[in-house]
């Protein structure tokens, strides 16, 4: 059985119950309009290149379901879809705010489904290809969401997932939040395996053979660059953030000034 989504640790600043907070996908729903707005137009380019990696960018006669878990707002997939090799496009996201704005996003283009990525309800093999843009980190058990993934592909299917490597060259931002503000009670980041294993790339290769997937496992390193050419556009973006926003809100202001 899946560990429900919210109930195990806290998701990308987003505090849950292990640090007193609400759930997970109640934090992804206060977040979602500092979401949208901030970071979709930054990992947009990466969820296109896993478009690219499953051949949906490709003209041909294929007809392929795809799922995309841990979508967010969709941002990627609403800029590029329709399109030609896709049959259908499944949308799916514990977070209902999140997949709210997808839905929006999308229309008749896609199905949106609100669930664990760990715990999905569709039938085995029910895909052709699945994709998961930087949603690792945000699974409190890696090897299930790996395995689920592979249950609901039909054979000769293929997956292609993003995931941030928390506390390495390429996490500078995020780093830097959580080391500086954590004296001042910043939760830090999860030890989730699926925020760290990227640091470990033939671990990584090994837990996806683990989970079924057969044939060629590629795993690589990449950088997403953040748009900030300042301090001030660095000040902005981490204070902009709801958790550090709400958290430098509660400190006094001596404090606050400090932080």
């Amino acid at each position: 059985m899946a560990a429900p989504a919210g109930t195990v640790g806290h998701c990308c600043g987003a505090p849950g119950h292990h640090h007193g907070g609400p759930p997970p996908a109640a934090s992804w729903n206060m977040m979602k309009d500092w979401y949208t707005a901030n970071m979709s137009p930054v990992t947009a380019p990466l969820a296109w290149s896993l478009f690219r990696n499953l051949g949906l960018t490709q003209s041909g006669d294929a007809a392929l379901r795809v799922i995309e878990t841990h979508c967010g707002d969709a941002c990627a997939a609403s800029e590029l879809l329709p399109l030609a090799s896709v049959a259908s496009y499944t949308a799916v996201d514990f977070s209902d705010g999140m997949l709210g704005v997808a839905a929006e996003r999308l229309g008749s283009r896609a199905t949106t489904v609100v669930a664990d990525s760990a715990e999905l309800p569709f039938e085995t093999g029910s895909f052709d290809r699945y994709m998961s843009c930087l949603g690792c980190c945000c699974a409190p058990d890696f090897r299930l969401k790996l395995k689920e993934a592979r249950r609901v592909l039909a054979p000769g299917g293929v997956a292609a997932m993003a995931m941030r490597i928390g506390d390495m060259d390429g996490d500078t931002s995020f780093h830097l939040t959580s080391t500086t503000l954590g004296p001042f009670g910043f939760p830090q980041q999860p030890q989730r395996e699926g925020l760290h294993i990227g640091k470990d790339l033939p671990a990584l290769r090994a837990r996806m053979r683990e989970a079924g997937f057969g044939g060629e496992v590629k795993a690589w390193r990449t950088w997403l660059p953040v748009p900030v050419q300042s301090t001030e556009d660095v000040m902005q973006w981490v204070t902009s953030q709801p958790p550090v926003k709400k958290l430098l809100e509660g400190l006094p202001e001596d404090q606050r000034t400090e932080a």
